[in-house]
């Protein structure tokens, strides 16, 4: 039985990153993700499940990249694929929240965790793969590491008992920040995977994370 709406996540403040707090998305966040997307992803956001997100950027091929919610109206639909995933148990996702100055929180980022490939509930196959994206002005302060760790060693408490044995960062090959979070997460470079349309259309590197 997967905890769902009570899951939190804590991890202790360390060097320039203060303490972070990874629970499942909530409606107070959405204005905060909706400036986000508006700052830095107009067109491109936040990757998430295909019913959560109402608009598309064209890729080549007429494949489609999905993108976070732009306006109030969006976001209520982000939040409800949100929900929903966690109702299913076939996308869990979190709200990385960092400590600020004051007694409250602010949004830095955001981690979600399914079955690779084959769908289903996480948990249920062998296969996972951990998705994550990181505020802009939470970065460089190792905020995404320490997010997609607790999210790996919390799915392997929870989910290894069932099915789940190992779990995969899989990022484009022009992408060495990303690169730099899988290894520094605990995730070593596993493969080359090359680009396959109208799936993807770049090659990226796999990153694996296997249980014990």
């Amino acid at each position: 039985m997967i905890p769902v709406m009570e899951t939190e996540l804590q991890v202790p403040a360390s060097g320039r990153r203060a303490a972070l707090l990874l629970r499942p998305w909530r409606a107070a966040d959405m204005p905060s993700l909706v400036a986000e997307m508006g700052r830095e992803y107009p067109s491109a956001g936040l990757w998430s499940r295909a019913d959560a997100e109402p608009d598309r950027t064209a890729l080549p091929a007429g494949a489609h990249r999905w993108s976070g919610p732009t306006d109030e109206d969006e976001a209520v639909q982000w939040l409800a694929g949100q929900d929903r995933g966690w109702r299913d148990g076939d996308w869990l996702s979190f709200a990385v929240l960092e400590a600020d100055s004051g007694d409250g929180y602010a949004l830095a980022g955001h981690v979600a965790l399914e079955n690779r490939l084959d769908g289903g509930r996480v948990g249920d196959r062998e296969s996972g793969e951990i998705h994550y994206w990181t505020a802009s002005a939470a970065r460089g302060r190792g905020v995404a590491p320490a997010a997609v760790l607790a999210v790996t060693e919390w799915a392997f408490d929870v989910f290894s008992a069932r099915s789940l044995r190992e779990l995969m960062i899989v990022h484009d090959l022009d992408n060495p920040a990303s690169c730099r979070v899988a290894e520094k997460a605990g995730y070593p470079f596993e493969v080359l995977s090359p680009a396959n349309p109208p799936l993807w259309f770049t090659d990226g590197h796999i990153h694996m994370r296997r249980a014990g």
